[in-house]
């Protein structure tokens, strides 16, 4: 059976992919595993568990009735540069790779291009949403859709405004635009 270069590229990330979440369940500080060890606890809906089953936490939609709503945004945009930059650094090691083909590079350099277009269409979405007034929100660009998480519960026309900033940002058409308010 013979593979294709497409396939050994696919197999490469995904041992990389793997590599990666090894090494952070190794770093992370406690070789446990999280599955089947509630620690005498009960199980709610809503609760949400660290993996080091610290502690037990509800979570809640309304991010302005807890006192660090910022940090919420804050801690959405970090998890989204980290996300990002893992992505980045397994397309630098296809780059860096002097066996790898021709087309596996090209894929890399053009996936690459994909991100930070996406980094800086929604950098302008959430610049331009609050020059219009909404302080905190968080805009996720994927090849498909947008979706736009804001602080507070957007009304009718302030959906119209930001369907508006998105699809001029975007292209996207209104119905591939989610518009998510936390009350």
């Amino acid at each position: 059976m013979k593979f294709g270069k497409k396939q050994l590229v696919l197999a490469s990330l995904v041992l990389a992919l793997g590599a990666a979440v090894y090494l952070n369940w190794q770093f992370a500080g406690t070789n446990k595993l999280p599955v089947g060890d509630n620690s005498g606890e009960s199980s709610e809906l809503g609760a949400a568990q660290l993996v080091n089953n610290a502690y037990v936490e509800t979570v809640s939609d309304d991010l302005k009735q807890s006192p660090n709503a910022a940090d919420a945004f804050s801690e959405a945009r970090l998890s989204r540069q980290t996300s990002r930059d893992e992505a980045m650094k397994l397309l630098d090691e296809v780059l860096e790779k002097a066996d790898a083909d021709t087309e596996a590079k090209k894929a890399a350099v053009e996936e690459a291009s994909v991100i930070a277009q996406n980094i800086l269409k929604e950098t302008n979405v959430e610049n331009l949403l609050k020059a219009k007034g909404y302080e905190e929100s968080v805009a996720y660009i994927t090849e498909e859709d947008c979706s736009v998480v804001l602080s507070g519960d957007p009304q009718e026309a302030d959906t119209l405004i930001i369907q508006e900033i998105v699809m001029e940002q975007t292209g996207f058409s209104a119905d591939k635009i989610k518009i998510i308010g936390t009350k």
